[in-house]
């Protein structure tokens, strides 16, 4: 796991970052359907650290999903203690279709 731990020797916040973005893509991926997106604002809250030696299990889940916008939501928790670590909050848009 050399590189994903900061000096602390806890998970760097670019990794946690980079898992909650994809773990967000994923989901859109799922409900969109043929519909190109595009990320619109992606959020991550860290509440609390990680050993990078800790089992952190990730939930992701929408939580709108509207014509033009698909919010996500993604949970960073403590597999042994169910610790909430960190979330995720990404907003997608529908690219717009060209008129020619």
């Amino acid at each position: 796991m050399m590189g994903m731990q900061n000096r602390y020797n806890t998970l760097h916040g670019g990794v946690v970052a980079t898992i909650a973005e994809t773990m967000a893509l994923a989901c859109v991926k799922s409900v969109a359907g043929d519909k190109d997106f595009f990320l619109g604002e992606m959020a991550t809250t860290f509440l609390s650290a990680t050993r990078v030696n800790e089992e952190v299990e990730v939930d992701g889940c929408i939580k709108r999903h509207g014509r033009n916008v698909i919010v996500t939501s993604v949970e960073f928790r403590k597999k042994k203690t169910r610790q909430l670590v960190y979330s995720g909050r990404g907003i997608y848009h529908s690219m717009p279709v060209a008129s020619l």
